[in-house]
Order: C-alpha cells, then sequence, then structure tokens
C-alpha cells in the first residue's frame, strides 16, 4: 500500500482528526483512511465480528414496540417457582 503525506492542514480540521481518531479508537493514519473511504463511498472491509453492533440502531419505533409485546411474559415472575 503507498503512502501519501499531507502538509499544513488548518489546526481546526488537525484538532478535529484527532478527536474523530479518539472517538474511533484508532489512530490518525487509520482514520483518515476511514473518513475518506466513507466520503469517497467506498465499502469498509468488514471482517468477522462477534457482536451485536450491526443491529444497534436499527429498529424503528414499531419494531421496538412489537418487541416489547412479545417479551414482555419474560419480565413477569413466576411466584410459584419462586418459593422455599
Amino acid at each position: 500500500m503507498s503512502q501519501i503525506t499531507i502538509r499544513d492542514l488548518p489546526e481546526p480540521l488537525e484538532r478535529e482528526i484527532r478527536r474523530e481518531a479518539r472517538r474511533r479508537g484508532l489512530s490518525l493514519n487509520k482514520t483518515i483512511a476511514a473518513v475518506l473511504s466513507e466520503h469517497l463511498g467506498f465499502q469498509p472491509e468488514v471482517g468477522q465480528r462477534r457482536d451485536l453492533s450491526t443491529l444497534a440502531g436499527t429498529w424503528d419505533e414499531a419494531a421496538w414496540n412489537e418487541f416489547r409485546s412479545a417479551t414482555a411474559a419474560f419480565e413477569t415472575i413466576d411466584t410459584e417457582l419462586w418459593k422455599t
């Protein structure tokens, strides 16, 4: 992979890049590459994930209400099961 050097960045832009790198938990180089890729429409390389991040924030209000209705029974306590 080739390298590019960027000189004379305006100070506010540099601060924002550093802030974004901290937010993403990435190096400056990886952050700049990610931001450029996103802005230019490149799809990021996605490795195998073992979390639910692809689902986070994807439900609308109707889906959330349907889920809450479907799982409401799990929030009740069966007192017969908890007798000692």
